[in-house]
């Protein structure tokens, strides 16, 4: 195992950046979907299916998103429903696999005067040494960053007009069905400004269970919840906005059960973050790494998942992104006290490492 996760630089049309993301990356993509069919379980027809509807919902949103994909699953040699899948694997997990114990997914903090933003990226430790940063250019020149699974077009990044973005799952029972978080998550990091970004989360349709904080240099910025075919977005939270994996804007989560280390986390945060002497990356880093209140720390060490199928589970990566010089600190792995690397949108001599 590396310390640092791959980057693969993307451009060229839809094609060319599908076709060099499935060639380069396609061990990993393979891993992946066995990955989600060990968690899943279902019949090759019941994903067949699954992924064909999939499509057509992307297709009616944005038609160059499935050549990508389309290209993408065909250098990988998978099958493209397979890929179209992975791409609403937020939707499908939601509504396909219920967890007999607590979530864990992701904790975001927001420094809004400051313009940082981060996020631990809690998930499968199989996903350890799958995870990459793409690094892609559009035809029109918009560059962004993200850190993502392999065949997954859309996760947290941060693009080249500073405006960066973070994710954190929900959970509620709800049908698939329109665009799914992924897909809208890549628009987003395509967006130039907070309005546009503003205006395509209101204007695509489809049902989802998650928070998408998103922030655009200092005090300039939203965070809006997905409830099935509903959203809304969350008044000002004053200079530090803070989301786990439960609902802030309605009464839909409750403060036990399933929910409980996504409470816990969100308090640990909300303390910490009041007494802090100052608000800067390091900060924003150490806040990210805090191991305190166990069970249910920040940053999660391994444990075993209550997902069939993933074996073991914490926090595999930390980000913090600093909107304004347009740099993301990534920290690969489950050890608090680890290095970050920063990598700056568009450069082409990336990595530098950063202060722990």
């Amino acid at each position: 195992m590396t310390d640092t996760f791959p980057v693969l630089r993307l451009s060229g049309t839809a094609e060319e950046r599908g076709a060099v993301h499935g060639a380069s990356l396609s061990d990993s993509i393979a891993a992946n979907v066995a990955f989600y069919g060990a968690i899943l379980r279902m019949a090759d027809r019941e994903i067949r299916s699954l992924g064909r509807f999939v499509r057509e919902q992307i297709h009616r949103f944005h038609p160059p998103y499935c050549t990508e994909i389309d290209a993408l699953a065909d250098a990988a040699g998978q099958s493209p429903e397979w890929i179209y899948v992975l791409n609403a694997r937020s939707e499908v997990v939601s509504c396909c696999v219920q967890p007999a114990l607590p979530l864990m997914e992701c904790s975001t903090v927001n420094f809004r005067d400051q313009g940082l933003l981060g996020q631990n990226w809690d998930a499968g430790k199989s996903l350890l040494d799958l995870a990459v940063l793409l690094d892609v250019t559009l035809k029109n020149g918009h560059q962004f960053l993200m850190m993502t699974e392999p065949g997954v077009i859309g996760k947290t990044g941060l693009n080249s007009c500073g405006l960066g973005l973070c994710l954190n799952l929900l959970h509620l029972k709800s049908r698939l069905r329109g665009v799914p978080l992924a897909v809208l998550v890549r628009a987003l990091l395509e967006s130039r400004d907070i309005d546009q970004a503003r205006a395509l989360v209101e204007r695509v349709p489809g049902n989802k269970a998650a928070c998408l904080t998103v922030s655009q240099g200092m005090n300039n910025g939203f965070c809006v919840e997905f409830s099935g075919g509903n959203h809304w977005f969350l008044s000002s939270p004053g200079r530090i906005a803070i989301h786990t994996n439960h609902y802030l804007g309605r009464r839909l989560t409750p403060d036990s059960g399933l929910f409980q280390g996504s409470y816990a986390r969100f308090r640990t945060l909300v303390a910490l973050s009041s007494i802090l002497p100052r608000r800067d990356v390091t900060s924003l880093q150490r806040l990210l790494s805090n191991r305190s209140q166990a069970p249910w720390p920040v940053h999660m060490p391994w444990s075993p998942s209550p997902l069939a199928g993933v074996g073991e589970a914490g926090t595999l990566a930390t980000l913090v992104m600093d909107l304004s010089a347009g740099v993301m600190h990534v920290r690969k792995g489950n050890n608090p006290a680890g290095k970050f690397v920063g990598y700056c949108v568009g450069a082409r001599d990336r990595a530098r490492q950063a202060r722990p």
